[in-house]
């Protein structure tokens, strides 16, 4: 008696982990992770910064945000930091990727 047939795609399936992450990772082009890796380092730095801001209650957006019980502001606060951020990062990025290569 034959077991049902298996989709080949699950049979090539890799067991899943770390490995299959870092080949995924590696099997996009160069440039989408040289844009990827940027975006995420200055949207790292940019929340970074604003929870500073926040922490430190500088120019009282600590009070601001505390006071906003459903934590909406928080959250726009962030995304819209990080997004800058890491625009801003990936723009440098671009714009320096041919320096020093001559």
């Amino acid at each position: 008696m034959d077991a049902a047939p298996v989709a080949p795609y699950v049979l090539a399936r890799p067991s899943g982990g770390l490995p299959m992450i870092r080949r995924r990772w590696l099997s996009l082009p160069k440039l989408v992770r040289f844009l990827l890796v940027h975006s995420a380092n200055g949207m790292a730095l940019g929340c970074a910064a604003l929870l500073v801001l926040v922490r430190l209650d500088l120019f009282g957006v600590g009070r601001l945000l505390e006071s906003d019980r459903s934590g909406l502001a928080t959250a726009v606060l962030f995304f819209q930091t990080a997004l800058t951020f890491g625009a801003v990062s990936m723009a440098v990025a671009v714009m320096k990727f041919g320096e020093g290569r001559d």
